[in-house]
């Protein structure tokens, strides 16, 4: 679901919940949402990484202030990797991407986090963390390029803001629902409803993030087919940990898609098997 098809479902979700109210709660809906646009709470703006302009609720200079003190608070409860050799590695790894990133607005910041779980992480304003574990598994640095690259997509297409104004229009939403509706059925309805569209979204943004992962690779000079490697070598950690191959609330699109995905992205073609591929995860 292209980011655009889910702000119109959303405005849907927004508007359903309100003509379920009675009017006075309405018109202060109506009213807050308007104050928050005329107040510049709510701006429009073009991302070049999406290509489509879209609301946002947080000024750049916002979410470089929340990263700032998020990060600070994630690398008091985790342990940074202490090798300098891989920590200037991955600086000029990064640097790399984040120079042919769509967000020229930002600064940066690559670490590595002391862990054996293969993971990654990209938090507001430009903050990306890789595990000691992911390290040790890329066989070459466009494999690590790869991972950096995915994570800068996230932040490029400011997925982590948009899940935070998701987070927080539900719950002003919900406040007043509280208020305006004593119907159980119908609050359980309304949860499952935002839990369906927030799976979507994450979903959305993983495929958003592929795409963004390869364009930044080519860009910078990598090999792009590292990210269909380190897919595999994701794939191979998957299967070992037997987790359910279908789940309805995943966060994530099945590897199997994201490689088909990432290889179309990067050839220009789809084949029949990448065709079922696709298929199979919508």
């Amino acid at each position: 679901m292209p980011p655009g098809i889910f702000n119109f479902f959303f405005c849907e979700f927004i508007y359903g919940i309100i003509t379920t109210m009675t009017k006075p709660l309405s018109i202060y809906i109506a009213f807050f949402l308007t104050v928050c646009c005329s107040a510049g709470c709510m701006t429009t703006s073009y991302n070049r990484a999406i290509g489509e302009r879209e609301f946002i609720m947080y000024s750049t200079e916002k979410e470089v202030r929340l990263g700032r003190k998020i990060a600070a608070k994630f690398e008091k409860k985790c342990e940074l990797y202490d090798d300098e050799g891989e920590q200037k590695r991955i600086d000029e790894i990064g640097r790399r991407i984040a120079a042919v990133s769509d967000r020229g607005d930002l600064k940066y910041y690559f670490k590595i986090i002391k862990d054996e779980e293969v993971n990654a992480l990209a938090l507001p304003g430009g903050y990306i963390y890789v595990s000691s574990g992911l390290i040790e598994i890329a066989e070459r640095d466009d494999e690590i390029a790869a991972v950096l690259a995915h994570e800068v997509g996230h932040v490029a297409a400011k997925h982590s803001m948009k899940k935070m104004q998701g987070d927080f229009l539900f719950n002003f939403l919900t406040a007043i629902t509280l208020i305006g509706s004593s119907d159980t059925g119908f609050h359980r309805g309304k949860d499952f409803a935002y839990l369906s569209v927030l799976m979507q979204y994450s979903r959305d943004f993983e495929k958003e993030a592929d795409r963004l992962s390869v364009k930044y690779l080519k860009a910078a000079g990598y090999d792009p087919y590292a990210a269909l490697s380190m897919l595999e070598k994701l794939q191979k950690i998957d299967r070992r940990q037997k987790r359910r191959r279908y789940s309805y609330f995943r966060s994530h699109p099945p590897i199997d898609m994201r490689k088909a995905l990432v290889k179309r992205e990067i050839t220009g073609k789809l084949d029949y098997e990448g065709y079922l591929d696709l298929m199979e995860g919508d």
